[in-house]
């Protein structure tokens, strides 16, 4: 079920990180533009004028939400393709943008640099939709010197292919630092384990070395970050569990972005994984395979999961349960909301029972 254009805004909203240290590790790849001071204060400024943007975007977004085709998860770049070109436009401006002397502006030579599908979104847009982007990014505080975004298409003001367009930000103009280097993270780290760099603020991925997995040492605080407007109760059972998870040695594997999830194996077996979704918030997916060889367990179960259990494990549609995919498949959802508490202590059993099967 696709989600307004403004629940998305909100949801990457929350995506941003709660507080950026005022110093960080930075990889010296990112300083070839820049200086760390410069990072440390640009960062800081580009999460806020993405917070600025989000809250745009839940005002005056509903004339852009046109998805491209429906999909169950709602995938980003599907479901939400403004969201994706807003993206691209940032990419180029930091991308191919030349910090002045005194970095109070980007400078892109030509238009081609500005408007051209390179990053995050690889087709091609209709002039209409530059120049909806263009305006867009003009009303949330980018000036596009040189550039004529009036008319149906975007132009030069002056003649020549390569004349060049200052992009500058009036309202803080050292966020043109932090949107260069993020990115510089975008294009250089992004990857499956850490995607939407850009759209999150993920200050943590520019002191990566290369794509691949999160650091080992970020997933708790990233896990901290991202289930902040949990209840207190909640959020401090989930990372309980995650820090148990790590003490008894089994292995969580993140994939952070617009869709995000940490997956935790005990051995080779995945035994649950916390979900965060537009369309679902925040979840924890139980992935029990063998409730049968626990009846007597299961039977002191809610009422509620009992029924989940005897549907069955896997997908609906194939089972004959249901016409279109229910994740059946992915496990048995429990949400992650203020009535979490009342079976807290049955999950955490429940994960214990699955434990004892596995190690046998």
């Amino acid at each position: 079920m696709h989600k307004p254009i403004s629940e998305m805004a909100v949801y990457l909203q929350n995506l941003l990180p709660p507080e950026i240290p005022q110093t960080f590790e930075i990889n010296p790849m990112f300083l070839t533009d820049v200086t760390e001071a410069d990072i440390y204060e640009g960062v800081p400024a580009f999460k806020d004028f993405l917070h600025f943007l989000y809250s745009h975007l839940i005002a005056e977004g509903a004339p852009f939400d046109k998805p491209k085709r429906e999909s169950h998860d709602a995938y980003i770049y599907s479901s939400y393709p403004f969201i994706i070109h807003l993206a691209m436009f940032l990419m180029n401006i930091g991308m191919h943008g030349r910090l002045s002397d005194d970095k109070d502006a980007l400078v892109l030579d030509g238009l081609e640099a500005l408007t051209i599908a390179k990053y995050m979104s690889y087709q091609k847009i209709t002039d209409k939709r530059k120049n909806e982007c263009l305006r867009f990014l003009s009303n949330c505080g980018l000036c596009f010197g040189g550039l004529d975004i009036s008319g149906k298409k975007p132009e030069l003001t002056s003649t020549g292919s390569h004349e060049p367009i200052v992009v500058t930000y009036p309202d803080n103009p050292a966020m043109l630092a932090g949107l260069k280097v993020m990115s510089a993270a975008q294009h250089c780290i992004g990857s499956k384990y850490n995607g939407e760099n850009i759209l999150r603020c993920d200050w943590r991925a520019l002191a990566y070395k290369e794509r691949g997995e999160v650091n080992p040492s970020d997933i708790l605080p990233i896990l901290k970050d991202l289930t902040h407007t949990l209840p207190v109760d909640v959020q401090s059972f989930i990372l309980q569990l995650h820090t148990d998870y790590m003490n008894h040695g089994y292995k969580c594997i993140p994939y952070i972005g617009a869709n995000t999830r940490f997956e935790y194996f005990c051995r080779s077996k995945e035994l649950w994984r916390f979900n965060l979704k537009v369309n679902n918030g925040h979840v924890i997916t139980i992935k029990a395979q063998n409730t049968a060889k626990y009846p007597e367990f299961v039977a002191q179960l809610p009422e509620r999961l009992q029924a989940d259990i005897a549907r069955g494990y896997g997908c609906g549609k194939k089972m004959g349960i249901t016409d279109s995919c229910d994740e059946g498949c992915r496990g048995y959802r429990v949400q992650l909301d203020d009535s979490f508490m009342e079976i807290s202590a049955v999950v955490k059993a429940w994960l214990e029972q699955e434990v004892e099967i596995i190690k046998g």
